[in-house]
């Protein structure tokens, strides 16, 4: 079987969590043994570390050298999706290939095709609070042309599986739900608390405090999350609020949120290194995150596998995540959310179960399972086409 994957955005190297997941995916495919040929398509050297499996796999197609915005305008979408990658279809003959559904496709010469849905929140009702109309169309657009074009659809969670039989008409037979996995070498409850304590002093951050990691942007729903912490300070619960990510579109409002509180209620480190972030989240009291609309909810899961309890929002991947092993609230209710960081704050054996329980549930979601589940459809979708 010759299979081909996109990865042109993973090589990028953006830390975001459609990025961050793929990456991960991707190494783990790699290390599955066989004797089938896999291709790593992206447009530039490889940038990812990997096995050496990955490292022969990628197959760099370079951006056409004149004419692309030219082939922009005919296409409607960038020339290297639209036919870079259709005419190597041709050429290589692929049995399946494999990419993100919110990309657009190859116009062409692909024959059985897997697409990866991550979320659908642009089309959510609120999606207008937190996405510009241009790309709430564009990334529609082509999830649609993607999912309906798709032999199999992959959904990283069944909150999300639903979402596309519901939206797009795809029959759930159609689709297959592979949940993300999470690096236990990286996150785990084993951290020494020497080497916490610096990373804490190396952020400034004198006090307990419960921890928000994500890229800033409306549906994380920071001003009710900063409000919620803010009432819990009032009532005596000494709780800061460290928030650990980058603003993204549309965060005015939220930075003004995070800017206009008390600075020891809410403290804005920004996006960390990738070493301070486990250690940061195994330092916290509880890892936080009341978020709408999340396909998924990664920092949530590397929270649970680091022995760290978590508050989530009862919504959407958030919830499915977390399930029974943490504490899940009403996102847009401000006293909820403080209630449960004053429980977990003082009642100790409420965080022990919280921690146990989080860490066996951590323990379900594994990379090596991701990509088996997805190399599963990569066969079906041969099978079936």
């Amino acid at each position: 079987m010759r299979v081909a994957v996109n990865i042109r955005n993973a090589n990028l190297g953006i830390p975001d969590g459609h990025g961050e997941s793929m990456r991960a995916l991707v190494r783990e495919m790699a290390k599955i043994p066989g004797d089938h040929m896999v291709e790593y398509l992206c447009d530039a050297p490889l940038r990812l570390a990997g096995s050496e499996n990955l490292l022969h796999g990628a197959r760099v197609l370079r951006p056409f050298p004149a004419g692309n915005r030219v082939l922009r305008g005919i296409l409607e979408a960038d020339p290297w999706y639209r036919l870079r990658v259709a005419i190597q279809g041709l050429l290589r003959r692929w049995d399946v290939y494999v990419q993100s559904a919110h990309e657009p496709p190859p116009s062409f010469g692909i024959g059985a095709r897997v697409v990866i849905v991550h979320d659908l929140a642009f089309i959510h009702p609120d999606a207008q609070e937190n996405f510009d109309g241009a790309l709430i169309a564009e990334l529609d657009r082509w999830t649609a042309v993607n999912v309906h074009a798709a032999t199999i659809v992959v959904a990283v969670s069944d909150v999300v599986a639903r979402d596309v039989a519901r939206r797009y008409g795809i029959s759930p037979t159609k689709i297959l739900t592979a949940h993300h996995g999470v690096d236990s070498k990286r996150f785990h409850p084993n951290y020494d608390a020497q080497e916490i304590a610096v990373c804490r002093r190396r952020h400034h951050i004198e006090s307990d405090y419960v921890i928000f990691v994500g890229t800033i942007q409306p549906r994380k729903n920071i001003p009710t999350l900063v409000e919620a912490v803010t009432r819990s300070q009032s009532q005596g619960v000494g709780m800061q609020l460290v928030i650990a990510g980058a603003g993204g579109w549309k965060s005015e409002s939220s930075i003004d949120a995070i800017e206009q509180a008390d600075p020891a209620v809410v403290r804005w480190i920004g996006r960390v290194a990738e070493g301070d972030l486990p250690l940061l989240i195994a330092g916290a009291t509880a890892f936080i995150s009341v978020a709408r609309d999340e396909g998924f909810g990664m920092p949530a899961l590397e929270a649970m596998a680091s022995g760290v309890p978590v508050i989530a929002a009862d919504d959407a991947g958030l919830a499915e995540v977390v399930g029974e092993a943490g504490f899940l609230v009403n996102p847009e209710d401000p006293d909820a959310i403080s209630s449960a960081i004053a429980r977990l704050s003082g009642d100790q054996q409420l965080r022990s179960d919280m921690i146990s329980r989080g860490l066996k549930r951590a323990e379900a979601f594994t990379w090596k399972a991701a990509a088996h589940n997805v190399w599963g459809a990569i066969e079906r979708a041969c099978v079936s086409f």
